[in-house]
């Protein structure tokens, strides 16, 4: 399998609480591979990220490089973190987060994971209202807008309502937001409503002001998050590089 194909991999895990892929965000410094053996190792933003975190972007790389028949097996090396060992022993040989934590497993990480897909849909889907309202869809288009209405075509996507078409934004706003639609079970037939909560129900027109209110505090939170995860990976590895290359002299 070329490396290419493994970063490809790689490229759709995602940091739960972030959403955003693991390869972005620079968690992933290395991947290297023998036959059917693979190794990955990660560095996360600081030493004392949560170890449930942790585990599902370790279990998720595994999780993801074994979808690939050529891959037989997956060895996670997690860097520098206080559960490093028991991380990336655990994970490789497969272990649950309840095995390996027995003492704070306080929840199934499933339903984490979930939590934090609805987080990540929640963002998605603004983003995505705030594209098409900045391409000119007013809310009553977008309120009865069903998914057949947005139509994607190479690297731009459109949204169209009788004899109107707005747009083009990014196909990858429309794909991404498509994506984890259909990751939480909600309904993906052409004639389902575009605006859905994460319980399935539809946003009408009078209800989209105030469910734009609370999905911009979520992205708000998201993309501080982000902004502060980023900034201390980058620190952690100038110190790493520094601390290296003075222990090389």
């Amino acid at each position: 399998m070329e490396t290419k194909a493994l970063w490809a991999q790689l490229e759709r895990v995602l940091d739960p609480e972030l959403d955003e892929s693991i390869v972005r965000l620079g968690f992933v410094q290395r991947v290297e591979q023998e036959g059917q053996r693979v190794r990955v190792v990660l560095r996360l933003p600081t030493y004392w990220c949560s170890p449930n975190f942790a585990y599902l972007m370790a279990d998720g790389v595994r999780r993801a490089l074994l979808e690939r028949s050529e891959i037989a097996q997956v060895e996670i090396v997690l860097e520098d973190h206080f559960a490093s060992d028991v991380l990336s022993r655990g994970v490789s040989a497969g272990r649950s987060f309840c095995e390996l934590f027995p003492d704070e497993a306080t929840e199934e990480l499933e339903e984490l994971r979930k939590r934090f897909l609805i987080k990540g849909y929640l963002s998605r889907l603004l983003v995505l209202v705030q594209a098409l309202r900045n391409a000119g869809a007013p809310g009553s288009v977008l309120a009865r807008a069903r998914l057949a209405s947005l139509v994607s075509g190479g690297e731009d996507a459109w949204l169209c309502d009788e004899d109107n078409r707005y747009g083009p934004i990014r196909a990858r706003i429309a794909d991404r937001y498509l994506a984890r639609r259909a990751e939480l079970g909600l309904p993906m037939d052409a004639d389902a409503p575009l605006l859905l909560r994460p319980d399935g129900s539809a946003i009408g027109e009078e209800e989209l002001p105030d469910e734009l209110r609370r999905l911009r505090a979520t992205v708000v939170n998201l993309r501080a998050s982000t902004a502060l995860c980023e900034a201390l990976l980058e620190s952690r590895q100038q110190w790493w590089t520094a601390e290296r290359k003075e222990a090389l002299r």
